[in-house]
């Protein structure tokens, strides 16, 4: 069995204290930002038929491949924005449920501010959050799309020679279009995939949990270095920022697939550096500072 990542929370004490830090953070105005289709800033006046919503962990991980997936969408899409600010889960994962539909609401009213009909999410907990809370906009999985609308010039065959294995999301694991996606654009790109034996709908948890990596790090890490175990290959390939965490610190090459996306020849690059908590709020800022300041290409 999985570690699954709706077990029952900690008890309320310093570890929710923390929590309420951190979301404070990721709802502050440091490491959000709203930009319209024409790159006006602001939800007052930027407006967008369609808003990337690329999510925190990838923000934190590559604000370069957010901007790249932005400007992707806009070469293929009319009117497509972007909104750089959190969902809410972790706060939902620690059944802290009044702030969170509290923090969602402000996710919603500014989707509203900006006349967003569709929701394009880069990241599987944004997509389950805002497909359950906000029911009444479409919400796409940017894989999906990638898979439809083909790869970037320059992208194919890019990963030729590569063998990997793909930990698939476990929050997404009755979507198949977004699993079937992902292994759509890796044949694209040339890779090898090898499965391991919990895959795709049966996909087993990274071990990234909030609660579990949070509140309790030992039992977190040892599902890290189990799930990663489980790779027939020495490279795992993950569409989830946290995944692509979790199977580095699980002992694994970990890539994200935008790294073979966006991120040029894979052969000879360095692995990349361990995660560390002031740099991911680092790029985070980064990636607010960068949004709306063209060019984007």
């Amino acid at each position: 069995m999985g570690i699954r990542s709706n077990a029952t929370p900690p008890a309320k004490g310093p570890f929710h204290r923390t929590m309420r830090f951190h979301q404070r953070l990721a709802f502050s105005p440091l490491f959000c930002r709203a930009v319209g289709a024409d790159g006006t800033v602001g939800t007052k006046r930027g407006r967008a038929k369609r808003v990337f919503f690329p999510g925190c962990s990838l923000s934190a991980y590559a604000p370069g491949h957010v901007l790249a997936a932005w400007q992707y969408l806009r070469e293929r899409m009319e009117g497509v924005g972007a909104l750089l600010k959190c969902c809410g889960k972790p706060l939902k994962l620690m059944a802290m449920t009044g702030e969170f539909r509290r923090r969602f609401d402000t996710v919603r009213r500014d989707l509203d501010l900006m006349g967003a009909e569709e929701v394009i999410v880069a990241c599987q907990n944004c997509y389950s959050i805002l497909r359950h809370f906000d029911e009444g906009r479409r919400v796409r999985s940017f894989w999906t799309i990638l898979a439809e609308m083909g790869l970037p010039e320059g992208s194919h065959g890019g990963a030729h020679g590569l063998e990997v294995s793909i930990q698939d999301s476990c929050v997404t694991r009755g979507v198949p279009e977004i699993y079937d996606g992902v292994r759509t654009v890796l044949g694209e790109l040339g890779a090898t995939v090898r499965e391991m034996g919990y895959a795709r709908d049966r996909a087993r948890c990274c071990g990234c949990a909030p609660m579990i990596a949070a509140g309790d790090a030992g039992l977190g890490y040892e599902a890290m270095k189990k799930r990663a175990a489980e790779s027939p290959c020495g490279t795992v390939v993950s569409y989830c920022a946290s995944c692509r965490s979790a199977m580095r610190t699980g002992g694994r090459e970990s890539l994200h697939l935008l790294d073979l996306v966006f991120g040029g020849d894979w052969t000879g690059r360095p692995t990349p550096p361990p995660d560390r908590s002031l740099r991911s709020w680092l790029n985070r800022w980064r990636t607010r500072q960068r949004l709306g300041k063209p060019p984007h290409r």
